[in-house]
Protein backbone atom coordinates (compact mmCIF):
# COMPACT_ATOMS: atom_id res chain seq x y z
CA UNK A 1 0.00 0.00 0.00
CA UNK A 2 1.23 3.46 -0.87
CA UNK A 3 0.38 7.02 0.10
CA UNK A 4 0.38 8.22 -3.50
CA UNK A 5 -3.33 7.59 -4.03
CA UNK A 6 -6.69 8.46 -2.55
CA UNK A 7 -10.07 6.83 -3.16
CA UNK A 8 -13.11 8.05 -5.07
CA UNK A 9 -16.24 5.97 -4.45
CA UNK A 10 -19.05 6.75 -6.93
CA UNK A 11 -22.45 5.34 -6.00
CA UNK A 12 -26.02 6.10 -7.12
CA UNK A 13 -26.78 8.53 -4.29
CA UNK A 14 -23.41 9.96 -3.28
CA UNK A 15 -19.86 10.09 -4.46
CA UNK A 16 -17.41 9.86 -1.58
CA UNK A 17 -13.77 10.76 -1.20
CA UNK A 18 -11.33 9.50 1.41
CA UNK A 19 -7.60 10.14 1.65
CA UNK A 20 -6.12 7.66 4.11
CA UNK A 21 -3.15 5.41 4.71
CA UNK A 22 -2.39 2.44 6.93
CA UNK A 23 -0.22 3.34 9.93
CA UNK A 24 0.61 0.10 11.79
CA UNK A 25 -2.78 -1.12 13.08
CA UNK A 26 -4.56 2.20 12.54
CA UNK A 27 -5.96 3.86 9.42
CA UNK A 28 -4.85 7.47 9.37
CA UNK A 29 -7.54 9.54 7.64
CA UNK A 30 -6.56 13.03 6.50
CA UNK A 31 -9.59 13.88 4.37
CA UNK A 32 -13.13 12.54 4.05
CA UNK A 33 -16.24 13.94 2.42
CA UNK A 34 -19.20 13.31 0.16
CA UNK A 35 -21.56 15.06 -2.25
CA UNK A 36 -24.64 14.06 -4.23
CA UNK A 37 -24.03 12.11 -7.41
CA UNK A 38 -25.67 13.79 -10.39
CA UNK A 39 -29.03 12.02 -10.81
CA UNK A 40 -28.50 11.70 -14.59
CA UNK A 41 -24.94 10.42 -14.35
CA UNK A 42 -25.49 6.66 -14.38
CA UNK A 43 -28.67 6.44 -16.52
CA UNK A 44 -27.67 9.05 -19.12
CA UNK A 45 -25.31 8.62 -22.06
CA UNK A 46 -25.01 12.38 -22.60
CA UNK A 47 -21.54 13.92 -22.47
CA UNK A 48 -22.98 16.84 -20.52
CA UNK A 49 -23.66 14.61 -17.51
CA UNK A 50 -20.04 13.44 -17.53
CA UNK A 51 -18.78 17.03 -17.59
CA UNK A 52 -21.12 18.07 -14.77
CA UNK A 53 -20.20 15.06 -12.61
CA UNK A 54 -16.49 15.72 -13.26
CA UNK A 55 -16.95 19.32 -12.09
CA UNK A 56 -18.63 18.10 -8.88
CA UNK A 57 -15.72 15.73 -8.25
CA UNK A 58 -13.19 18.51 -8.85
CA UNK A 59 -15.04 20.77 -6.38
CA UNK A 60 -15.16 18.15 -3.62
CA UNK A 61 -11.51 17.12 -4.02
CA UNK A 62 -10.54 20.81 -3.99
CA UNK A 63 -12.65 21.55 -0.91
CA UNK A 64 -10.95 18.66 0.89
CA UNK A 65 -7.55 20.12 -0.10
CA UNK A 66 -6.35 16.86 -1.67
CA UNK A 67 -3.43 17.56 -4.02
CA UNK A 68 -2.88 13.98 -5.21
CA UNK A 69 -3.89 13.13 -8.78
CA UNK A 70 -3.79 9.33 -8.72
CA UNK A 71 -7.04 7.75 -7.56
CA UNK A 72 -8.43 4.30 -6.83
CA UNK A 73 -12.09 4.13 -7.86
CA UNK A 74 -14.95 2.14 -6.31
CA UNK A 75 -18.23 1.55 -8.17
CA UNK A 76 -21.55 0.13 -6.88
CA UNK A 77 -22.11 -3.60 -6.40
CA UNK A 78 -25.50 -3.09 -8.08
CA UNK A 79 -23.75 -2.33 -11.38
CA UNK A 80 -21.40 -5.30 -11.32
CA UNK A 81 -21.60 -9.08 -11.22
CA UNK A 82 -19.68 -11.08 -8.63
CA UNK A 83 -18.63 -14.68 -8.29
CA UNK A 84 -16.29 -16.37 -5.84
CA UNK A 85 -14.70 -19.51 -7.25
CA UNK A 86 -12.03 -22.05 -6.34
CA UNK A 87 -9.74 -22.46 -9.33
CA UNK A 88 -6.58 -24.43 -10.16
CA UNK A 89 -3.24 -22.73 -9.51
CA UNK A 90 -2.84 -20.81 -12.79
CA UNK A 91 -1.35 -17.48 -13.86
CA UNK A 92 -3.68 -14.52 -14.47
CA UNK A 93 -3.85 -14.97 -18.26
CA UNK A 94 -4.74 -18.65 -17.89
CA UNK A 95 -7.30 -17.85 -15.18
CA UNK A 96 -9.08 -15.30 -17.36
CA UNK A 97 -9.22 -17.78 -20.24
CA UNK A 98 -10.63 -20.49 -17.96
CA UNK A 99 -13.20 -18.12 -16.45
CA UNK A 100 -14.46 -16.96 -19.85
CA UNK A 101 -15.65 -20.49 -20.54
CA UNK A 102 -18.03 -20.37 -17.57
CA UNK A 103 -18.72 -16.62 -17.49
CA UNK A 104 -22.22 -16.98 -18.92
CA UNK A 105 -23.27 -18.69 -15.68
CA UNK A 106 -23.13 -15.39 -13.77
CA UNK A 107 -22.63 -12.60 -16.34
CA UNK A 108 -25.92 -11.84 -18.17
CA UNK A 109 -24.32 -9.98 -21.09
CA UNK A 110 -22.01 -10.76 -24.01
CA UNK A 111 -18.48 -11.43 -22.84
CA UNK A 112 -17.11 -9.05 -25.51
CA UNK A 113 -19.02 -6.19 -23.85
CA UNK A 114 -17.66 -7.03 -20.41
CA UNK A 115 -14.65 -6.07 -18.33
CA UNK A 116 -13.56 -8.88 -16.02
CA UNK A 117 -11.33 -8.33 -13.02
CA UNK A 118 -9.81 -11.02 -10.78
CA UNK A 119 -8.69 -10.74 -7.20
CA UNK A 120 -6.98 -13.62 -5.44
CA UNK A 121 -8.55 -13.92 -1.99
CA UNK A 122 -6.40 -16.81 -0.77
CA UNK A 123 -3.78 -19.22 -2.10
CA UNK A 124 -4.00 -22.84 -0.95
CA UNK A 125 -0.50 -23.96 -1.90
CA UNK A 126 -0.77 -27.50 -0.59
CA UNK A 127 -3.90 -28.15 -2.67
CA UNK A 128 -2.58 -26.01 -5.58
CA UNK A 129 -5.84 -24.05 -5.57
CA UNK A 130 -6.83 -20.38 -5.57
CA UNK A 131 -9.91 -18.75 -4.07
CA UNK A 132 -10.78 -15.94 -6.47
CA UNK A 133 -13.22 -13.04 -6.50
CA UNK A 134 -14.38 -12.36 -10.05
CA UNK A 135 -15.97 -8.98 -10.75
CA UNK A 136 -17.53 -8.16 -14.11
CA UNK A 137 -18.93 -4.87 -15.37
CA UNK A 138 -20.07 -3.46 -18.69
CA UNK A 139 -17.22 -1.93 -20.67
CA UNK A 140 -19.31 1.18 -21.39
CA UNK A 141 -19.75 1.75 -17.64
CA UNK A 142 -16.02 1.42 -17.02
CA UNK A 143 -15.28 3.76 -19.94
CA UNK A 144 -17.78 6.30 -18.56
CA UNK A 145 -16.16 6.21 -15.13
CA UNK A 146 -12.64 6.51 -16.52
CA UNK A 147 -13.59 9.41 -18.80
CA UNK A 148 -15.35 11.28 -15.99
CA UNK A 149 -12.43 10.88 -13.61
CA UNK A 150 -9.98 12.07 -16.27
CA UNK A 151 -12.22 15.08 -17.01
CA UNK A 152 -11.90 15.90 -13.30
CA UNK A 153 -8.13 16.12 -13.79
CA UNK A 154 -7.39 12.84 -12.01
CA UNK A 155 -5.53 9.69 -13.04
CA UNK A 156 -7.46 6.41 -12.55
CA UNK A 157 -5.19 3.76 -11.05
CA UNK A 158 -7.76 1.03 -10.45
CA UNK A 159 -11.49 0.36 -10.57
CA UNK A 160 -13.16 -2.16 -8.27
CA UNK A 161 -16.60 -2.73 -6.83
CA UNK A 162 -17.76 -2.26 -3.24
CA UNK A 163 -17.51 -5.96 -2.39
CA UNK A 164 -13.83 -6.05 -3.32
CA UNK A 165 -13.05 -2.88 -1.32
CA UNK A 166 -15.14 -4.03 1.65
CA UNK A 167 -13.38 -7.41 1.75
CA UNK A 168 -10.00 -5.67 1.88
CA UNK A 169 -11.18 -3.39 4.66
CA UNK A 170 -12.51 -6.23 6.84
CA UNK A 171 -9.33 -8.22 6.29
CA UNK A 172 -7.34 -5.25 7.62
CA UNK A 173 -9.86 -4.53 10.38
CA UNK A 174 -9.53 -8.05 11.77
CA UNK A 175 -5.87 -7.39 12.61
CA UNK A 176 -6.84 -4.97 15.36
CA UNK A 177 -9.00 -5.95 18.33
CA UNK A 178 -12.18 -3.87 18.40
CA UNK A 179 -15.61 -4.06 19.98
CA UNK A 180 -16.57 -6.17 16.96
CA UNK A 181 -15.13 -9.67 17.01
CA UNK A 182 -13.89 -10.06 13.44
CA UNK A 183 -11.92 -13.22 14.22
CA UNK A 184 -15.06 -15.34 14.09
CA UNK A 185 -17.34 -15.97 11.11
CA UNK A 186 -19.79 -13.16 10.38
CA UNK A 187 -22.02 -11.60 7.73
CA UNK A 188 -21.87 -8.09 6.27
CA UNK A 189 -24.88 -6.39 4.69
CA UNK A 190 -23.84 -3.56 2.41
CA UNK A 191 -27.14 -1.67 2.65
CA UNK A 192 -27.11 0.34 -0.55
CA UNK A 193 -29.41 2.92 -2.10
CA UNK A 194 -31.27 0.76 -4.65
CA UNK A 195 -30.12 -2.69 -3.56
CA UNK A 196 -27.92 -4.43 -1.02
CA UNK A 197 -25.25 -7.11 -0.92
CA UNK A 198 -24.83 -9.70 1.81
CA UNK A 199 -21.46 -11.38 2.15
CA UNK A 200 -20.14 -14.17 4.35
CA UNK A 201 -16.73 -14.05 6.00
CA UNK A 202 -15.20 -17.12 7.61
CA UNK A 203 -12.86 -16.89 10.57
CA UNK A 204 -9.11 -16.71 9.99
CA UNK A 205 -8.24 -13.47 8.17
CA UNK A 206 -11.39 -13.16 7.79
CA UNK A 207 -11.94 -14.89 4.48
CA UNK A 208 -14.64 -13.73 2.06
CA UNK A 209 -16.40 -16.94 1.01
CA UNK A 210 -19.76 -16.02 -0.53
CA UNK A 211 -21.87 -13.04 -1.52
CA UNK A 212 -25.37 -12.42 -2.83
CA UNK A 213 -27.23 -9.34 -4.07
CA UNK A 214 -30.58 -8.43 -2.54
CA UNK A 215 -33.05 -6.24 -4.43
CA UNK A 216 -33.81 -4.08 -1.40
CA UNK A 217 -32.11 -0.86 -0.42
CA UNK A 218 -32.71 2.39 1.40
CA UNK A 219 -34.69 3.91 -1.47
CA UNK A 220 -37.52 1.36 -1.22
CA UNK A 221 -37.95 1.97 2.52
CA UNK A 222 -37.90 5.72 1.83
CA UNK A 223 -40.55 5.52 -0.93
CA UNK A 224 -42.81 3.23 1.09
CA UNK A 225 -42.64 5.57 4.07
CA UNK A 226 -43.24 8.72 2.03
CA UNK A 227 -46.26 7.26 0.20
CA UNK A 228 -47.90 5.91 3.35
CA UNK A 229 -47.38 9.01 5.51
CA UNK A 230 -47.99 11.73 2.93
CA UNK A 231 -45.11 13.82 4.30
CA UNK A 232 -42.45 15.52 2.19
CA UNK A 233 -39.02 14.11 1.37
CA UNK A 234 -37.18 16.00 4.09
CA UNK A 235 -39.55 14.83 6.82
CA UNK A 236 -39.48 11.28 5.46
CA UNK A 237 -35.68 11.21 5.69
CA UNK A 238 -35.86 12.60 9.24
CA UNK A 239 -38.47 10.03 10.26
CA UNK A 240 -36.28 7.14 9.08
CA UNK A 241 -33.08 8.54 10.54
CA UNK A 242 -34.57 9.33 13.94
CA UNK A 243 -36.69 6.20 14.38
CA UNK A 244 -35.98 4.31 17.61
CA UNK A 245 -37.58 0.91 18.09
CA UNK A 246 -40.08 0.90 20.95
CA UNK A 247 -40.27 4.68 21.15
CA UNK A 248 -43.60 6.48 20.59
CA UNK A 249 -43.86 7.98 17.10
CA UNK A 250 -46.39 10.12 15.22
CA UNK A 251 -46.38 7.60 12.37
CA UNK A 252 -46.67 3.77 12.49
CA UNK A 253 -43.31 3.26 10.78
CA UNK A 254 -42.97 -0.35 11.93
CA UNK A 255 -46.28 -1.24 10.30
CA UNK A 256 -45.48 0.73 7.14
CA UNK A 257 -42.17 -1.02 6.46
CA UNK A 258 -43.29 -4.47 7.68
CA UNK A 259 -43.67 -6.02 4.15
CA UNK A 260 -40.22 -4.80 3.09
CA UNK A 261 -38.77 -5.92 6.40
CA UNK A 262 -40.11 -9.45 5.94
CA UNK A 263 -38.76 -9.58 2.40
CA UNK A 264 -35.31 -8.47 3.57
CA UNK A 265 -35.36 -10.97 6.45
CA UNK A 266 -36.32 -13.81 4.08
CA UNK A 267 -33.49 -12.89 1.70
CA UNK A 268 -30.98 -12.87 4.55
CA UNK A 269 -32.29 -16.17 5.97
CA UNK A 270 -31.91 -17.88 2.59
CA UNK A 271 -28.34 -16.72 2.27
CA UNK A 272 -27.45 -17.59 5.86
CA UNK A 273 -28.82 -21.14 5.56
CA UNK A 274 -26.70 -23.44 7.69
CA UNK A 275 -23.60 -21.23 7.76
CA UNK A 276 -21.96 -21.12 11.18
CA UNK A 277 -22.11 -17.44 12.09
CA UNK A 278 -24.27 -15.53 14.52
CA UNK A 279 -23.44 -11.89 13.78
CA UNK A 280 -24.59 -9.57 11.02
CA UNK A 281 -22.97 -6.17 10.53
CA UNK A 282 -24.74 -3.50 8.48
CA UNK A 283 -22.74 -0.82 6.66
CA UNK A 284 -23.26 2.01 4.16
CA UNK A 285 -26.73 3.66 3.95
CA UNK A 286 -27.77 2.11 7.24
CA UNK A 287 -26.76 5.40 8.88
CA UNK A 288 -29.90 6.92 7.35
CA UNK A 289 -32.17 4.23 8.82
CA UNK A 290 -30.27 2.94 11.88
CA UNK A 291 -33.43 1.58 13.52
CA UNK A 292 -33.64 -1.05 10.78
CA UNK A 293 -31.20 -3.27 12.67
CA UNK A 294 -33.52 -3.32 15.72
CA UNK A 295 -36.53 -4.14 13.55
CA UNK A 296 -34.65 -6.98 11.87
CA UNK A 297 -33.53 -8.31 15.24
CA UNK A 298 -37.14 -9.42 15.80
CA UNK A 299 -37.13 -11.37 12.54
CA UNK A 300 -33.73 -13.07 12.76
CA UNK A 301 -32.15 -15.17 15.54
CA UNK A 302 -28.82 -13.39 15.20
CA UNK A 303 -26.98 -10.41 16.65
CA UNK A 304 -27.51 -7.51 14.26
CA UNK A 305 -25.71 -4.18 14.50
CA UNK A 306 -24.20 -1.33 12.51
CA UNK A 307 -20.44 -1.65 12.03
CA UNK A 308 -18.67 1.61 12.81
CA UNK A 309 -14.91 1.58 12.04
CA UNK A 310 -14.25 4.49 14.41
CA UNK A 311 -11.98 2.47 16.72
CA UNK A 312 -9.77 1.55 13.74
CA UNK A 313 -9.36 5.08 12.51
CA UNK A 314 -7.26 8.05 13.49
CA UNK A 315 -9.24 11.19 12.70
CA UNK A 316 -8.04 14.76 12.94
CA UNK A 317 -10.00 17.00 15.32
CA UNK A 318 -11.62 18.69 12.32
CA UNK A 319 -13.03 15.31 11.18
CA UNK A 320 -14.20 14.14 14.59
CA UNK A 321 -17.74 15.34 13.85
CA UNK A 322 -18.03 12.68 11.14
CA UNK A 323 -17.70 9.83 13.66
CA UNK A 324 -21.25 8.54 13.23
CA UNK A 325 -21.14 8.77 9.42
CA UNK A 326 -18.17 6.41 9.11
CA UNK A 327 -20.22 3.24 8.29
CA UNK A 328 -21.02 5.00 5.01
CA UNK A 329 -17.32 5.05 4.09
CA UNK A 330 -16.26 1.39 4.56
CA UNK A 331 -15.74 0.72 0.85
CA UNK A 332 -14.07 4.11 0.38
CA UNK A 333 -11.65 3.30 3.19
CA UNK A 334 -11.03 -0.12 1.65
CA UNK A 335 -10.17 1.59 -1.64
CA UNK A 336 -7.28 3.34 0.12
CA UNK A 337 -5.81 0.04 1.35
CA UNK A 338 -4.81 -1.46 -2.00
Amino acid sequence: MTDQYFCLDISERFFKVVDAKKDKDTINVTAVGKANTLSEFFPSEAEKSLDEQANLITQLVGNLKINKKNVNIVIPDSMTYNQILTMPYLNEKELISAIKYQADQFIPMPIDDTNIDLEIIREFKAEKKLLILIVAAEKKLINKIQTTVELAGLIPESIENELSANARFFSEASKKKTEADLNQSFFVVNFGFNSSNISYYEEDSPLLKESHNLSLGYQLFFKETKVNTGIDEKKTAELLQNYVYGQQSSYPLEKIVAPLLRELAIGIKRFVGTKQATKIYFINQIIYFPGLTSLLQKELPMTISTFNPYSLIKLSTTLEGLKYELPLYISTLGGNLR
